[in-house]
C-alpha cells in the first residue's frame, strides 16, 4: 500500500492541475480559431494539417511538474525491518525544604529558585526517567522514577517547607532516599541535588562516597549567597517574623557551595550556580554530558522510500517535451546516438 511522509505536500497537485484546465482550454479556443479560418481539408492541402497549438508539449511538463510533487510528497511502499535501541537516563530530583531554603538572599527564595530551575529544566530532561525526592531532617520519595514530566512538574508545584516533619538538612539521609529509587546498576543514573549546601545532619563525605560506589552521578544546584541571611517563619496569627537561637539572636544561614562540592567531585559530576542567566541550561547540559543507557531494543519495519522513481519520470517526461519541438528533435536524435555509442567506444578502447 502507498503512503507519504509527507502528504501535506499533495495540496500542490493543485497547481499542475489548475494548469493543465488552461491548457485544454487553450487547445480548444485555437482549433475554434482555425476551424473559423479555413475547413480541416484547406489546411490539408496547403500545410499537411493544421498548425499544432502546443497542448501536448505543454502536457508533459505539467505531468513532469505532477511527478516532481509527488517526490516531494515521499511516496513509501514496502518495508525494510529495523532495531531500535531505547535509550533513557534515570534523574531523581533532591529537594532540600529545610527552613533555611526559606532565605530570600536570592529571588524570590532558595526553595522557589531552585523550583523554578527545575521546571524549566524539565523540557530538556524529555526522554529520561525523572523522580523527586524531599528532604530535611529525613529525607521521603514524592514521585517515583517516570517519564510522564508533566506530573513531575504538577508535584513540585506542592513542594514546600515544613513538608517533612523532622526539621534540619540531612545530605546523606537524601542521597541514600534517591539512590533507593534509582536502578541499582547501569549507565545515566543520576541524583540532581537542589539544595544551599548547609548540613545538619549526617556525613556528607560518606553520601559522596556512597554515590560513588553505586556508579551514580551527582549534578549539584546551588541557591544561596554565602552572605547569606535571615530564615523568616510565619507564625500562626500570619505574623512574620525571623527564627533565632536559643540566646534569642536572629539565626543567619549561608550557603555553603563547598560542602555539595566535595561530594560532586567524589561523583565525577557537575556543580551548577543558580544566580547565572540562564542556569537551566547549564543543569540540561551537565546531565546530558552523562552516559545514557540502554533499557529496551524494538524492532519494527522501516518504510521505504520511492521517491526517485517519480523524479525519473519527471525527467523523462521534461525530456518528450523538450524533444517535441522539430528544431530539438535532431538534438535529441544525437544525443541518444552519443549515449548508446558511448559503452561501445569505451570498450574498443579497452580492447587496444
Amino acid at each position: 500500500m502507498v503512503s507519504f511522509a509527507e502528504p501535506s505536500r499533495l495540496v500542490l497537485l493543485a497547481l499542475p492541475v489548475a494548469a493543465l484546465a488552461l491548457v485544454l482550454y487553450r487547445h480548444r479556443v485555437r482549433l475554434a480559431d482555425q476551424r473559423r479560418l479555413a475547413s480541416p481539408a484547406v489546411w490539408d492541402r496547403l500545410m499537411g494539417g493544421a498548425p499544432a497549438t502546443g497542448h501536448l508539449r505543454l502536457g508533459l511538463c505539467l505531468l513532469a511538474a505532477a511527478l516532481v510533487i509527488l517526490a516531494l510528497a515521499r511516496p513509501q511502499w514496502g518495508e525494510l525491518p529495523e532495531e531500535l535501541s531505547l535509550v533513557t537516563r534515570d534523574v531523581v530530583v533532591a529537594l532540600d525544604v529545610s527552613d533555611s531554603m526559606l532565605c530570600a538572599d536570592v529571588r524570590p527564595d532558595r526553595l522557589r529558585r531552585g523550583l523554578e530551575v527545575i521546571r524549566r529544566s524539565l523540557a530538556g530532561l524529555d526522554g529520561n526517567r525523572v523522580g523527586v525526592v524531599v528532604f530535611a531532617g529525613d529525607a521521603y520519595p514524592l514521585v517515583p522514577l517516570t517519564t510522564d514530566l508533566q506530573a513531575v512538574a504538577a508535584f513540585l508545584q506542592a513542594v514546600e517547607p515544613g513538608m517533612v516533619g523532622r526539621g534540619g538538612s540531612n545530605l546523606e539521609g537524601a542521597m541514600g532516599a534517591s539512590l533507593e529509587l534509582l536502578p541499582e546498576e547501569g549507565d545515566g543514573r543520576v541524583v540532581v541535588l537542589v539544595t544551599d549546601g548547609e548540613n545538619l545532619q549526617g556525613d556528607p563525605e560518606a553520601a559522596g562516597e556512597a554515590l560513588s560506589s553505586a556508579g551514580a552521578s551527582l549534578v549539584a544546584l546551588v541557591t544561596g549567597t554565602e552572605a547569606g541571611g535571615p530564615i523568616p517563619m510565619v507564625g500562626p496569627d500570619g505574623r512574620l517574623s525571623y527564627k533565632k537561637d536559643r540566646e534569642g539572636r536572629p539565626v543567619v544561614t549561608r550557603a555553603d557551595p563547598s560542602v555539595v562540592g566535595a561530594m560532586v567531585e567524589a561523583t565525577g559530576g557537575a556543580l551548577v550556580e543558580s544566580d547565572t542567566m540562564q542556569p537551566e541550561d547549564d543543569l540540561i547540559e551537565a546531565v546530558e554530558a552523562i552516559r545514557t543507557r540502554e533499557i529496551d531494543s524494538l524492532r519494527q519495519p522501516r518504510r521505504i522510500d520511492r521517491f526517485p522513481i517519480p523524479l525519473a519520470l519527471a525527467a523523462l517526461a521534461a525530456l518528450a517535451a523538450f524533444a517535441l519541438s522539430p528544431w530539438r528533435r535532431r538534438a535529441v536524435a544525437v544525443a541518444v546516438a552519443l549515449a548508446c555509442l558511448a559503452p561501445i567506444a569505451a570498450e574498443a578502447g579497452g580492447t587496444l
